[in-house]
């Protein structure tokens, strides 16, 4: 059920023991400190609420205060809380531990500063499912296509304080959760950089191991000509649809009772479906362990939505977005080497180029990808390159699905600890070990 902190205001009886009914502001400042035109730095680094999803960082802008946009105001100092005051419900918000100098978030964000509370566990706190409704029931009592709320809900809100000692024993138990998922969210990046440097090493750059294992092309080895240009000798080059299939056909009736992928579950720049949900197949691209997701509508294209489908059951079919493209095996049996060429800037480039349809709303046609021509390198060169990339992505897939589970652990956790249902016991000797 979790915690209701208004029911805790008319029910004395429901607070734990120790703990005190206090607001916001009387721990915390929000929206503390703003940049002006007169007191701006050079340059920024600027986050936008697209830029944070559910406590993660996405993207962070490195630019001239000049070319910012007007909302770049907040300025965003350690361990402060961002919560974006338009449609709460989307859970846009992040814990800051360490930024760079000059870090500066959108005026769309409440940005809470705690003064006498520990900052985590306010974070925590304000970021709870009962406190996100609430702010969510304020946003959408105003009549928006945008609901938004005053940054001073958040101050004038209530807030259920426990005793110092264990308001840092639980924001350490969460918060231990949480760095350990960012970690593997950090490997998970550098684990996929490798794949991807290898691949373009490889097959863009031609400098794969010859028979001596020494770099293909530097080492003088033989090109030919091709429409691509220069090619190693022993490749061709095909049609896309020719060599790689095109939202295959996968065996879901419609009716189904099946896993949904959303382009919300997709993070920009990240391999791993981390989340899903489950619905009746209606319509939509149907996809199997091994295929390849691709965002084919902006901005979600150009903000790197490209998945690497692993975290279904062996012969499960799953679907999702209508605006997703769906590629598979065909003449190259790699999924890795599939992942990696539609990862790559030249496809990338090619794909956002074809878009077309009204502003805002535009796509990547199906049949755009029967005219593009690719480089088809030799067999034995691919799958030398799918043993080594396979390795790399089952790591990926292992740490992405621990993720799934302390995130889950964390959700589970959060209420209980928040309300007081678990206590954390805690003595005055332990005080600064959290």
């Amino acid at each position: 059920m979790g915690f209701d902190y208004k029911s805790l205001a008319t029910n004395p009886f429901q607070m734990p023991d120790g703990w005190k009914l206090t607001s916001i502001q009387e721990v915390a400042k929000v929206n503390e400190k703003a940049i002006t035109p007169k007191n701006a730095p050079s340059h920024i680094r600027y986050i936008d609420i697209a830029s944070v999803d559910k406590g993660k960082l996405l993207d962070i802008q490195e630019l001239s205060f000049e070319e910012a946009p007007s909302r770049a105001r907040r300025v965003v100092q350690d361990k402060d809380s961002l919560i974006s005051t338009v449609r709460p419900n989307l859970e846009h918000y992040l814990f800051v531990k360490e930024p760079e100098p000059n870090t500066i978030a959108s005026t769309g964000f409440a940005v809470v500063s705690a003064k006498s509370a520990d900052p985590r566990f306010l974070y925590y706190y304000m970021t709870s499912k009962p406190f996100t409704a609430y702010l969510t029931q304020i946003a959408e009592s105003h009549t928006s296509a945008y609901p938004a709320f005053n940054p001073d809900v958040i101050e004038q809100a209530e807030l259920i304080l426990p005793k110092d000692n264990e308001q840092r024993a639980i924001a350490h138990i969460l918060g231990s959760l949480d760095d350990k998922i960012e970690l593997n969210r950090r490997m998970n990046q550098t684990l996929e950089a490798m794949a991807r440097a290898i691949f373009k090493h490889w097959f863009i750059d031609f400098e794969f191991p010859n028979e001596n294992g020494e770099p293909y092309k530097s080492s003088g080895g033989e090109m030919i000509d091709s429409p691509l240009g220069p090619i190693p000798k022993g490749w061709s080059t095909s049609k896309f649809s020719d060599t790689i299939s095109v939202n295959p056909s996968r065996g879901l009736k419609k009716g189904v009772c099946a896993k949904k992928v959303r382009m919300t579950d997709i993070e920009p720049w990240r391999s791993y479906v981390g989340s899903y949900t489950e619905g009746i197949y209606k319509s939509g691209p149907k996809f199997q362990n091994g295929d390849v997701l691709l965002a084919r509508i902006t901005p979600s294209l150009e903000n790197g939505k490209t998945a690497f489908v692993s975290f279904l059951k062996d012969g499960e079919v799953a679907y999702g977005s209508t605006e997703f493209i769906v590629f598979a095996p065909r003449v190259i049996k790699s999924s890795a080497y599939i992942y990696c060429l539609v990862r790559s800037d030249s496809f990338r480039d090619y794909a956002i180029g074809s878009m077309n349809g009204s502003s805002g709303r535009q796509r990547v046609p199906n049949d755009c990808l029967d005219a593009l021509e690719i480089a088809l390198p030799a067999h034995n060169l691919i799958n030398e390159f799918e043993k080594i990339a396979k390795t790399l992505f089952s790591k990926i897939d292992c740490k992405g699905k621990e993720n799934v589970l302390l995130s889950e652990l964390r959700d589970s956790l959060l209420p209980k600890l928040m309300s007081g249902e678990i206590r954390v016991p805690v003595s005055e000797k332990e005080v600064d070990q959290f």
